[in-house]
């Protein structure tokens, strides 16, 4: 056997980046149609709150593959 002196952790992708846009879609959808009961109509408020979860579903995966990538 062989001493390497003791590895470090291996990193992998994180978990958070995973489950950003399947999140950002529920989250989205969910305040989205709360907002539009509010304002009148549901089905606009979901169809925007969707639209916007997935924009910040996709800002977090992007932020994950650069957190994945970086060289520690």
């Amino acid at each position: 056997m062989t001493d390497d002196g003791g590895s470090a952790p291996k990193h992998g992708f994180p978990l958070w980046g995973s489950l950003a846009i399947p999140a950002g879609i529920l989250w989205g959808t969910l305040l989205g149609v709360v907002v539009g009961l509010v304002f009148g109509n549901a089905l606009i408020g979901a169809a925007i709150g969707a639209g916007l979860g997935v924009g910040i579903g996709l800002t977090l995966f992007a932020a994950a593959i650069v957190i994945a990538s970086a060289d520690l």
